[in-house]
């Protein structure tokens, strides 16, 4: 049960961190890959984890944990231009519910891992909470307006952070049954810090990044520091969390995320008067009871993991 509370703690700062990261995506650094430059140009500072545990992994598995670690840059970029391109409720249910899915279908096809039966449950009432308490009808991309070329482009980017994200848990699992914690999980973020160097190999991505950079204010500097600690914070939990918890779950982990949504449902309900421009929220009496639904079915999820330990 403990790496079901440290997942629970986890998806909380992710939720402030996904408030956060919709003000600056929308206000201070609106180019995604500059958002997901410096995020992985950040992940370098887990270094200061070496002296709590970090060896020498051996080849292959060095190969493994830089490949995972620029599997999870590319799925940030992926999510940050679906998320530039379309809603946010929009982008989350479609990531969200369609990442565990994929989970099982590698974990399956690579390690022949597979739901336990009350797992194989709680996935489904836990990812049926995630997409209908972020569902939400869009208004520039409604389901017979597909072809135009904003929504193309966000489902695309959404298909590939789904991708992304689902290879990204499914190999940290196994990277962290293969080496310890802290050393594997510090090689994962030097292999996301590589990937964003090597994004300035790229003159278009060299130019964006350099022209967004020079816009940013102190303030807006340490917003992000601030933010991308306690996104890193969360991060080093729920990989703790993939690690001890039993190795079919990788989805449920990932599934949980779902508790994000409630958290940000919470705080939003205290900040949208002062400031909607952050999160924007349908208060209506059929948005409500969606959402009403959307936490019943992830509290069921999470009874039947805690019931079944």
């Amino acid at each position: 049960m403990s790496w079901i509370i440290v997942t629970g703690i986890a998806y909380f700062l992710t939720a402030v961190n996904s408030v956060i990261d919709k003000y600056l995506l929308n206000k201070s650094i609106p180019e995604p890959v500059t958002y997901a430059f410096y995020v992985g140009v950040f992940s370098i500072f887990t270094l200061a984890l070496t002296p709590f545990g970090f060896h020498w992994p051996g080849i292959w598995q060095f190969i493994a944990a830089i490949l995972t670690g620029t599997i999870f840059l590319l799925a940030l970029i992926s999510l940050y231009t679906a998320l530039k391109a379309d809603e946010a409720s929009r982008v989350f249910a479609f990531v969200g519910g369609l990442s565990p899915v994929l989970i099982i279908i590698f974990s399956a096809i690579l390690f022949d891992k597979v739901l336990l039966r009350h797992e194989y449950y709680a996935f489904l009432f836990l990812v049926a909470g995630s997409i209908l308490i972020s569902f939400r009808k869009s208004k520039e991309c409604g389901i017979f307006e597909l072809r135009k070329h904003q929504c193309v482009q966000s489902m695309e980017m959404a298909l590939f952070a789904s991708v992304f994200f689902a290879l990204y848990f499914v190999f940290a699992k196994y990277i962290f049954e293969n080496q310890e914690f802290l050393s594997g999980f510090v090689w994962t973020r030097i292999g996301i810090f590589a990937a964003a160097v090597l994004l300035l190999v790229v003159p278009e991505n060299r130019r964006i990044i350099f022209a967004t950079s020079k816009k940013m204010t102190s303030g807006t500097g340490g917003l992000f520091v601030f933010n991308k600690t306690m996104a890193g914070t969360a991060t080093l939990a729920i990989n703790y969390a993939i690690k001890v918890a039993p190795s079919s779950s990788a989805a449920i982990v990932n599934a949980l995320e779902g508790v994000k949504y409630i958290f940000i449902l919470i705080i939003t309900y205290f900040i949208s008067k002062k400031m909607p421009h952050i999160i924007e929220e349908q208060t209506s009496v059929p948005a409500l009871t969606q959402k009403i639904f959307a936490i019943v079915f992830i509290f069921i999820g999470i009874f039947i993991l805690i019931a079944y330990r």
